[in-house]
């Protein structure tokens, strides 16, 4: 299974635990790149695909100054206007984002969408924290011992430089449910804003989203949704 699949099952477990009417999301950020990984539900999917696409929002935000942000009320929120629109579009009415680090370079949120008006609980709060933290460390586990550097190593040298970035282009596309174009301009901001070549970019999106499924994005050449 690719870790975007174990991710879902990461959020849907965790909109279970935390309350009732709570909808959790999870996003990866990497080199600059901030992808949806997981959702429990479609809508709370949207939201994060809305931030990942902006690369603004308050999980973008969280992973950026390793801290807990929330936010209490999203419509009376002005920042991040393409999140709050959409946030507010699927009725959800406060948010929490909770980063945990993965590995240098990778960091996740685990983001929590609510339709009660009621503040964020303290213990909810801590409670995420922790399955925020246990979601990391089993994706870091999975990168540790899936022997997925020889597999990926391998793979790439199969590759040449350009079917690597093309193969990250189509990973971008499937997560963020976005256009070729939208993908390849999220690739490029990202290596012009770090200095970073866009293959060692492309390398590193396709080693945490596929890890285990690279098979499954296999056109060289990706097209639109």
């Amino acid at each position: 299974m690719p870790l975007s699949g174990y991710l879902h099952e990461y959020a849907t477990r965790a909109a279970g635990v935390l309350g009732d009417e709570v909808e959790a999301s999870i996003t990866l950020r990497q080199h600059g790149v901030t992808v949806r990984a997981g959702s429990s539900a479609p809508d709370a999917g949207r939201c994060d695909q809305a931030e990942a696409m902006a690369d603004e929002g308050p999980c973008v935000q969280a992973m950026t100054s390793a801290t807990v942000l929330a936010v209490p009320s999203v419509a009376d929120d002005a920042r991040w206007g393409a999140w709050r629109e959409q946030t507010v579009r699927e009725g959800f009415v406060k948010a929490l984002a909770l980063p945990a680090v993965v590995a240098p370079g990778i960091v996740l949120a685990l983001n929590l969408y609510s339709r009660k008006p009621t503040a964020w609980e303290e213990d909810v709060v801590r409670a995420g924290e922790s399955y925020a933290r246990l979601i990391a460390a089993a994706v870091r586990l999975q990168l540790e011992f899936a022997d997925l550097e020889a597999a990926a190593g391998a793979f790439h040298r199969r590759l040449s430089d350009g079917a690597v970035v093309e193969r990250a282009v189509g990973a971008i596309m499937q997560t963020n449910d976005c256009t070729e174009a939208q993908a390849r301009e999220l690739l490029r901001s990202a290596s012009t804003a770090r200095d970073v070549d866009e293959r060692e970019i492309a390398r590193t999106i396709l080693r945490s989203l596929v890890m285990g499924g690279l098979g499954e994005i296999s056109d060289d050449t990706p097209t639109g949704p």
